[in-house]
């Protein structure tokens, strides 16, 4: 069995759309073709003994003093799971992330969602309900666009010790937080109000 990851964005967008496609609801195209047109989210694929099998999209926060990484998207194609693609996409997202020298990695999910909360459980994630950060929950939803998500999944690079959800208070601090709006704007807001083909006039 061999399982090679690659970078891939732009260029692969139709692939990425395939196995995000083939794995979840479907409005979840726009957010990662907004994402990935924009330059703002940088994508993974997953082969396996020559087939496409999975898909990985991330970006980098440039927060300060901390620089952030948020895994956007995870997704394997149903007759590959299992087969640990789906940690190999989170590692080779992760290994990327901190060659751009992020401090914290980030992920969102469904209380739901056990295959992503064992995989991060066992990446040394601390996983935290998201209702229970006060207002720290509504820059966390911003931050990942994990609206529908009601799990927060946190890490510091190279500690697997338990992290106490303060360390991301930094995150609510200016400029930060108008960092944090804007990219919000572009990735979330923007791309659900073309998506409601809302009147903003």
């Amino acid at each position: 069995m061999l399982l090679e990851v690659f970078e891939c964005s732009k260029e692969c967008v139709d692939v990425i759309d395939e196995v995000i496609y083939s794995a979840m609801e479907h409005y979840h195209i726009r957010y990662v073709n907004a994402c990935l047109g924009l330059g703002i989210c940088r994508g993974l694929v997953a082969v396996l003994n020559g087939n496409v099998c999975g898909v990985g999209v991330y970006y980098v926060v440039e927060s300060y003093p901390h620089k952030v990484g948020i895994h956007y998207y995870v997704a394997v194609k149903a007759e590959f799971r299992g087969m640990g693609v789906g940690k190999a996409l989170i590692s080779s997202m992760e290994e990327l992330m901190s060659s751009d020298h992020v401090s914290i990695y980030l992920a969102t999910a469904k209380s739901g969602n056990e295959v992503i909360k064992s995989i991060l459980s066992r990446l040394g994630y601390i996983e935290v309900p998201l209702n229970s950060l006060g207002r720290l929950s509504d820059v966390v939803k911003k931050l990942t666009c994990g609206y529908d998500d009601d799990l927060l999944f946190m890490r510091f690079y190279n500690n697997l010790n338990k992290l106490p959800t303060s360390a991301l208070d930094f995150l609510t601090a200016h400029p930060n937080s108008d960092l944090i709006n804007k990219l919000w704007r572009k990735l979330c807001y923007d791309v659900w109000r073309n998506t409601q083909n809302i009147d903003v006039t």
